[in-house]
C-alpha cells in the first residue's frame, strides 16, 4: 500500500506519543538526553556523499541540493547549527557507529537497518527506475541485468536490487551517470526523481527508463539507536515544514513539484 507524507508523519507522531506515554521514566530521560546533547553541542553533523545531484552535490557556491536544504531547515527549527561531513557511502555506517557524525539522510529504512538504527518517518517517496542509454536494446527489464554491470554499493537498496537480478556492482569513481555515458556500466538503478532531474538539466544525455520497481523507494534520516527524542524532534520539524509550506518550497525548487504527496 502506498502512503503519502502526511499519512506517514501522522502515524509516526501517534506512535511517538503512545511510546512516550507507556515508557518508563528512566527510558524517557535517556531519550531526552540525546536531544539535549545535541543542543549542548550546538550542532548536528550530517553525513553526505556530495556526489548525488539534485540531493547533495558540489556547485560553485559549495555543497548544495535538496537534502542539504531539508537538513538546514530542520536544524533552524530545532535551534541547532547543521554541519556536513562529505563521506563516501561505503564509510557512512562505520562513521555513524563511531560518532564521527550524527545522522545520515536519504536512506531507506529497511528491516535489517532498523535492527541497528533509528529512522525518522520518510520525507521522500519515489520509485526505483532502471536507466540505460537510448541505444541499448539488450536491457528491457530488471531480469536482463544478469551478467551486466551497474553502479552501486551492496549496502544500498539499489545495489541489493541489482545483485538480486545477477548484476555486478561497480563502485562510483565519478558521478554515476558518467559511468553510464562512457559505457563503464551497462545500467543504473536510481529513483525516478534522479532520472527526471537528469533529463531536465542534462539534455545532452541520451538515456531512457526501461523498467520500474513496484515498491515505493523512501528516504529517511538514520540515527544510532537510543536517539528516539531526536527522531521525534525531526519528525515534528518535518511535519511542521509540510504544514507551513516550507517543504513544498524546497521540493519545488529542486524537482518542480511537491514530491511529498507521491
Amino acid at each position: 500500500m502506498k502512503m503519502n507524507f502526511k499519512s506517514v508523519i501522522l502515524i509516526a507522531l501517534i506512535l511517538a506519543l503512545t511510546l512516550s506515554a507507556c515508557g518508563k521514566e528512566a527510558r524517557n530521560s535517556s531519550q531526552a538526553d540525546s536531544l539535549a546533547r545535541l543542543h549542548q553541542k550546538g550542532e548536528i553533523v550530517v553525513a553526505t556523499t556530495g556526489t548525488y545531484p539534485p540531493y547533495s552535490f558540489q556547485s560553485s557556491g559549495g555543497l548544495t541540493g535538496f537534502d542539504i536544504d531539508i537538513s538546514k531547515e530542520i536544524g533552524k527549527r530545532l535551534g541547532i547549527t547543521v554541519k556536513f561531513s562529505v563521506v563516501e557511502f561505503a564509510g557512512m555506517f562505520s562513521g555513524l557507529d563511531a560518532g564521527r557524525f550524527d545522522t545520515i539522510p536519504q536512506l531507506a529504512a529497511t528491516e535489517e537497518r532498523k535492527k541497528k538504527y533509528d529512522f525518522t518517518a520518510p520525507y521522500q517517496f519515489s520509485s526505483l527506475s532502471l536507466i540505460v542509454l537510448e541505444n541499448n536494446n539488450e536491457i528491457k527489464r530488471f531480469e536482463d541485468l544478469k551478467g551486466k554491470k551497474t553502479q552501486g554499493e551492496a549496502e544500498t537498496v539499489q545495489g541489493a536490487l541489482a545483485l538480486k537480478y545477477g548484476a555486478t556492482l561497480v563502485p562510483a569513481s565519478s558521478e554515476a551517470v558518467e559511468l553510464l555515458r562512457t559505457n563503464r556500466v551497462d545500467a543504473l538503478i536510481y529513483n525516478n526523481l534522479y532520472y527526471l532531474d537528469l533529463k531536465k538539466n542534462r539534455p545532452d544525455l541520451k538515456i531512457k527508463v526501461v523498467d520500474q520497481a513496484k515498491e515505493n523507494d523512501t528516504a529517511s534520516f538514520a540515527f544510532p539507536k537510543g536517539n528516539e527524542a531526536t527522531v521525534a524532534a525531526f519528525n515534528k520539524a518535518l511535519a511542521d515544514m509540510h504544514a507551513d509550506g516550507a517543504y513544498a518550497e524546497i521540493s519545488t525548487k529542486w524537482f518542480g513539484e511537491d514530491i511529498s504527496v507521491k
